[in-house]
């Protein structure tokens, strides 16, 4: 009797330490690398990643706009030579950020297809 319960206790611990996969069963402490199936679209996660250098604002850019800044808090309020130096601040926020911005080749240039509206002429 005593004998069924303990064997009842170890039969299974033992049919689960089979039924487990074989590379957890492996004690190797090394980290092997993991191979992903890919279906080939968007980045390949087999490869190793790569890290791009972030570009830095140059410092006279920054103080350009400084230096127009202080001009500009200096002059009388939508004057003419408050006006000018305040658009010439804003093209050069304006051409930061165009540099900033990505448009895909496809939506800078036109298709000439025509819209069609679909309705439908008398006749």
């Amino acid at each position: 009797m005593h004998l069924a319960r303990i064997a009842l206790v170890f039969l299974p611990i033992a049919l689960c330490s089979c039924a487990a996969p074989a590379d957890r069963m492996s004690f190797d402490p090394a980290p092997k690398p993991r191979v992903f199936a890919w279906d080939g679209s968007g980045n390949d996660p087999n490869k190793p990643r790569v890290r791009s250098k972030r570009t830095q604002i140059l410092a006279d850019e920054n103080s350009a706009n400084r230096e127009r800044e202080e001009a500009l808090t200096s002059l009388r309020p939508y004057s003419t030579a408050w006006w000018t130096i305040y658009d010439q601040i804003e093209a050069e926020h304006d051409k930061r950020l165009a540099r900033k911005l990505v448009i895909c080749a496809s939506c800078l240039h036109p298709t000439s297809q025509v819209d069609v509206t679909g309705t439908v002429t008398a006749d």
